[in-house]
């Protein structure tokens, strides 16, 4: 592939990383295929005598530490290149590192930034090695990729020890934001900006990249890198509302949808996390309702619809037998009318389409056991959540989809232990409510039950598998 990548590579101190680093990038990368950035952040160990010396480097040296963000942003200012490569100076990378790169970044105008995985990395970008010693790297590295050959997977975020991101990308969203001190939290807010302009971020799995990890700070004995992290998360916290880190998929969804269903509705998406997994399993494409603009607009890069409204102002009647799936994440509690939802979710459904939701469970301890002495006291998490608008047990769950339009394939608990004399007492509760001719038996199960996940098909289609 033509083009020239700009690695920009921030250095202070470690000087013996530097080296390998810099002797790597020469033995698995032909010159004609990048320009090599160096910026030194006042390293005071040779560092900078070093860089002078080598040939067809471009060199900015700082009086000061600049820290991570503003270093970075000084070398990709110098960049000639088609991409920039922020390239953390404690890596080795390996046979054929690049090209996988450069071809997953190009292979689409929607893909704005690509990393490789590594040994040493927050994140999917994570694989266990089976090697002990970096002697043993080039052949792990090789058989690695090799049998992932042109495997990408797409995600919310990407670490910054190793990170391509497009020209065209940085000319429309800028550089990292300097705000966040010697590092952390830039990529996620970099991530987050090209998410937000519809920018797609790939894992590049046929291209490994050995990591150290941390080297920089435990270079400088003047940074603590648990007081940078907490504070840099708040920064983040505070700029954008949204820890890019919690943003997961639901875990049990993806295993109950049919891997033949091709159209599916995410009600209540988030910023999409359930559907980037759905995405990265099968052929599918995802359409989403969330009311939070923000996360229906980070959404909005990986579906190919999301309308920003509240669940029951979402137009089901222009999608009339359109979805093979519906998903109801966590929402049928925060509607007034979830019966009318699920009526009209039911006309939007091709023949043998499904319904998947998971409700929280009125009966369980946590809720009557405080009712049964007279408290109802609503709580920021949980299934007295204060935004829950109505409650279910099992039997109420189930009444939702109604015998004549449903079939209800699956049924699976998420349980959540209690208390040995809190069961004990609803077991007696149980014993002599039966005892009484009350119809109590199930009690003892129900306590523990905290969420009914439900998996209905339309009546009369074809098994969901």
């Amino acid at each position: 592939m033509k083009g020239k990548t700009s690695i920009v590579m921030l250095t202070y101190n470690e000087l013996h990383l530097t080296k390998k680093c810099i002797d790597s990038i020469k033995q698995h990368t032909r010159s004609d295929q990048y320009e090599l950035i160096i910026v030194d952040n006042a390293s005071t160990d040779g560092t900078k005598a070093y860089v002078r010396e080598l040939e067809d480097v471009i060199f900015i040296e700082n009086e000061e530490n600049q820290g991570f963000a503003k270093g970075c942003n000084q070398g990709a200012k110098k960049a000639t290149g088609d991409s920039v490569l922020f390239l953390n100076n404690d890596t080795m990378v390996t046979e054929n590192w690049l090209s996988p790169l450069r071809e997953a970044l190009f292979a689409s105008e929607r893909i704005g930034m690509v990393g490789p995985v590594s040994n040493y990395v927050s994140g999917p970008q994570m694989v266990q090695p089976s090697y002990t010693d970096v002697r043993e790297l080039p052949a792990f590295a090789k058989d690695y990729t090799a049998a992932r050959k042109g495997q990408r997977t797409y995600v919310h975020r990407l670490v910054g020890f190793c990170l391509l991101v497009k020209r065209e990308l940085i000319e429309e969203i800028g550089l990292f934001d300097e705000r966040f001190v010697y590092g952390s939290f830039e990529d996620d807010d970099l991530c987050l900006r090209s998410l937000l302009k519809g920018y797609q971020l790939q894992i590049v799995h046929d291209s490994f990249v050995h990591h150290h990890g941390h080297a920089t700070f435990h270079a400088n004995q003047e940074t603590n890198i648990s007081t940078f992290f907490a504070e840099n998360r708040l920064r983040f916290l505070d700029k954008w509302g949204i820890d890019l880190n919690l943003m997961t998929p639901h875990p049990y969804f993806a295993a109950l949808l049919p891997q033949e269903a091709a159209c599916v509705l995410d009600v209540g998406c988030g910023a999409g996390a359930t559907g980037l997994e759905l995405i990265n399993r099968q052929a599918v494409d995802m359409y989403g309702v969330e009311s939070d603009s923000l996360k229906a607009t980070i959404a909005k890069a990986y579906y190919k619809e999301v309308k920003e409204v509240n669940v029951d102002e979402y137009p089901w009647s222009e999608k009339e037998a359109f979805f093979d799936a519906v998903i109801f994440s966590d929402v049928l509690e925060h509607v007034s009318d979830p019966w009318q939802i699920i009526t009209r979710a039911h006309k939007s459904l091709k023949p043998g389409g499904v319904i998947i939701c998971c409700l929280p469970n009125m009966m369980h301890a946590e809720v009557l056991l405080p009712l049964m002495t007279g408290d109802f006291t609503y709580q920021e998490v949980g299934i007295l959540d204060r935004t829950h608008m109505r409650f279910f047990t099992p039997k109420t769950m189930r009444a939702l989809f109604p015998d004549h339009l449903f079939d209800r394939v699956i049924e699976q608990q998420i349980n959540v232990p209690i208390d040995q004399n809190v069961q004990l007492f609803f077991d007696e509760v149980a014993r002599v409510g039966e005892s009484l001719g009350f119809q109590t038996k199930a009690l003892s199960d129900q306590v523990t039950l905290y969420q009914l996940l439900i998996v209905a098909r339309t009546k009369g289609g074809a098994s969901s598998g």
